[in-house]
């Protein structure tokens, strides 16, 4: 399993290296955060848990309650910056950077669980796919977050059409 995982981080990796970057810098900044924050709404998904509970995936029940925590609070947290930043509110940049830290915190008490009630057993059926296609997923998506949210930390929250044609866009500091 945590073969496939590394497998899946570099490809992920490359897949952003060469296609995702040069595309998030062609857009604003309230849409690059919003394309890079998109990947997280979908965290909803750690509600299969229970079911691979049923299906014989050996995991205490603190574990889960603590992965569908951690992640329906980020499934939330990355759509309330998604619909603040399309209002152009920045609230939705203060909320990008709480969904980076939820999910430091969430990873750090996966970690935790992780080595103080190892699984009896790899993960099966669908729940295989979570952990090692959307895991991965989550972690480079959130490396592009902060790179977006530290390299872009001076832009305005317009997109790349309203900035060419904002006069105070134009005018550059001599």
């Amino acid at each position: 399993m945590q073969l496939v995982q590394l497998i899946s981080i570099a490809i992920y990796s490359l897949i952003a290296i060469w296609y995702v970057v040069p595309s998030l810098r062609k857009m604003g900044r309230a849409e690059a955060l919003t394309a890079v924050l998109w990947v997280h709404v979908f965290r909803y998904m750690v509600l299969y848990i229970f079911t691979a509970q049923r299906e014989g995936y050996a995991i205490s029940d603190p574990a889960a309650l603590e992965l569908v925590i951690g992640d329906l609070g980020g499934a939330t947290i990355s759509l309330a910056a998604i619909v603040s930043l399309r209002l152009r509110i920045r609230l939705g940049v203060a909320f990008s950077w709480l969904l980076v830290l939820e999910t430091i915190g969430d990873l750090l008490a996966a970690i935790y669980y992780r080595r103080t009630e190892p699984p009896r057993s790899d993960a099966i059926g669908p729940w295989w796919f979570v952990y090692a296609f959307f895991g991965p997923l989550i972690l480079v998506s959130t490396v592009l977050l902060v790179w977006q949210l530290i390299a872009r930390r001076s832009e305005r929250l317009t997109n790349r059409q309203e900035a060419a044609l904002d006069p105070a866009h134009l005018t550059t500091p001599a």
